[in-house]
């Protein structure tokens, strides 16, 4: 377990390293090749161990590894707007692997009114985001699905949040590292190639390493009793 950190860690680095000059100094092609050249090294990583106990997992993987393929063409709207679909089923399959982790969570008063305050409050800001990049939108589908792909975030963080809070280990606490990477990773992404401040490149590939990363972490940590109780194991 520790030489598997070790590794996570030399090649965290090198892909940090190596997208932070190909950014840099290339274009914009070079860069979603090394996404994907990255994201292929991770999901190798990721099936040498895989649990097939757990299929929603490992097919979140593969949806957002294909997605980065699709990014070789974003610029053309039938393909933008089917990698928008992917990621969202991506992300809704993450969700349903977490999901029965958290399904006798209960809640009191204050948790839901802040729930729904923070929900509220994400949802204004989804709306801000696509009045900001109006002139980018090809058509009324690609606004939907952006609005799809933003609840399935919302949703993501929310259960994310739910996992760490009910359970405070490190399996908990590095799937909520991953989702919060992703999410990080999507709104950098979103302000770089919608509103063109491509600073934000930057952020966008830390990110969705570091969420990466995370995620492969947590597919190797051993479930606790409560945990696999919960998910039917037991």
């Amino acid at each position: 377990m520790k030489n598997f950190k070790t590794l996570l860690v030399v090649i965290g680095a090198i892909l940090l390293v190596t997208n932070f000059y190909v950014i840099y100094e290339l274009e914009l092609l070079e860069s979603r090749w090394l996404r994907i050249i990255g994201t292929s090294v991770l999901f190798f990583i990721f099936l040498i161990k895989a649990n097939r106990q757990e299929p929603f997992l490992i097919i979140g993987f593969l949806l957002l590894l294909v997605s980065d393929f699709l990014l070789l063409k974003y610029e053309i709207p039938w393909v933008k707007k089917l990698t928008f679909v992917l990621v969202i089923a991506a992300y809704l399959s993450l969700i349903k692997h977490i999901r029965p982790y958290v399904r006798d969570l209960e809640a009191n008063l204050f948790q839901k009114g802040l729930f729904v305050g923070v929900l509220g409050m994400n949802i204004v800001m989804l709306y801000l985001l696509i009045g900001m990049a109006d002139s980018k939108w090809d058509d009324s589908w690609h606004t939907f699905l952006f609005y799809l792909y933003g609840m399935a975030m919302i949703l993501m963080v929310i259960l994310g949040f739910s996992y760490s809070n009910r359970y405070s280990n490190k399996s908990s606490f590095y799937f909520l590292l991953a989702v919060l990477g992703f999410v990080v990773a999507d709104i950098s992404g979103f302000l770089a190639y919608y509103l063109n401040v491509e600073e934000f490149y930057y952020p966008d590939r830390i990110f969705y390493i570091i969420g990466l990363l995370c995620l492969v972490k947590f597919s190797r940590m051993d479930k606790n009793k409560e945990m696999m109780q919960s998910y039917g194991f037991l």
